[in-house]
């Protein structure tokens, strides 16, 4: 029995030594925690941008332009031309839109754009004429372009807003432009500065 004993207290003791005197776990450096740490923070990058929403594009709306339709020409019996004193500055009730049928004489103009630019005219009477109508006519055109229209017979001031290379105005200034004979076609041109007779 003694020596099942020291037996078993030797196997006892050599467990016990090689427990102790086995290898040992080996250490992590701090080039390996900062390796270990970079990788994980790109992999956190990489799956952030992943999971973002693209962009996706908003396929543009289509806006027609708008279009310039000319008045329909009407053909009135010629009248003698009306008398209307000639002042420099428009009266209020002179800043109407055309009516579609108009009661006074009517003559027919050209508009000439030798501005470089598209011209967007304002072109009114600057009194009313013998039947009380008085209007501010608007026109807009392409650069180069010659516009035909018909008007009521009267005296007009021209209001021009240039756009293109170089914005500008231009006006009529203090010279009222009178379209007297039914019978003429008056042809206006219009400049980076000037609304005349051409």
């Amino acid at each position: 029995m003694k020596q099942k004993f020291l037996i078993v207290i030797s196997i006892v003791a050599i467990l016990a030594l090689s427990a102790c005197g086995g290898e040992s776990t080996p250490e992590v450096s701090a080039e390996d925690m900062a390796s270990t740490a970079v990788a994980e923070a790109w992999l956190i990058v990489t799956q952030t941008a992943a999971a973002m929403p693209t962009a996706t594009l908003v396929p543009p709306t289509f806006t027609p332009q708008p279009t310039n339709t000319a008045a329909p020409l009407v053909i009135l019996p010629t009248l003698p031309p009306a008398t209307v004193a000639v002042i420099a500055t428009a009266t209020p009730e002179c800043n109407q839109i055309p009516a579609l049928e108009p009661k006074g004489a009517l003559t027919n103009v050209e508009f000439f754009n030798e501005s470089g630019g598209s011209a967007n005219l304002a072109f009114g009477m600057n009194n009313p004429n013998d039947k009380a109508e008085c209007y501010t006519y608007s026109f807009t055109l392409g650069s180069g372009s010659t516009t035909p229209a018909t008007v009521l017979t009267g005296c007009y001031w021209g209001y021009a807003w240039i756009s293109g290379a170089e914005t500008s105005v231009a006006r009529s200034g203090g010279k009222i432009l009178c379209l007297t004979d039914p019978n003429i076609i008056y042809k206006i041109k219009i400049t980076k500065e000037t609304v005349d007779f051409r």
